[in-house]
């Protein structure tokens, strides 16, 4: 017997300031409602880190697997990456 590991849908707001070529995904939420109400949040921000030259959107995970490539996976930005373990090497 197989066992299949269910793909959970999320939803991410992402962000791409009109001086950059990159998506920057900064939140990942349960339900498009909640990013939705997360991206009518950030694009009511006024100072210096207002949104007002910045295009924003909402990601499904399909979607970013679409865009992004098969192995995309929502990262929160300052995570840091995940270390492969690695065969040590026998000396000789």
């Amino acid at each position: 017997m197989t066992k299949t590991r269910q793909q959970v849908e999320y939803f991410c707001v992402a962000v791409r300031r009109n001086y950059e070529t990159v998506w920057r995904i900064v939140s990942k939420h349960d339900t498009r409602d909640a990013a939705q109400r997360e991206m009518d949040e950030r694009r009511a921000y006024t100072g210096s880190f207002n949104y007002d030259n910045a295009e924003l959107r909402i990601i499904s995970r399909s979607e970013g697997k679409k865009e992004f490539g098969a192995k995309w996976e929502y990262v929160a930005i300052g995570t840091p990456p995940k270390v492969r373990a690695t065969r040590a090497r026998k000396e000789e």
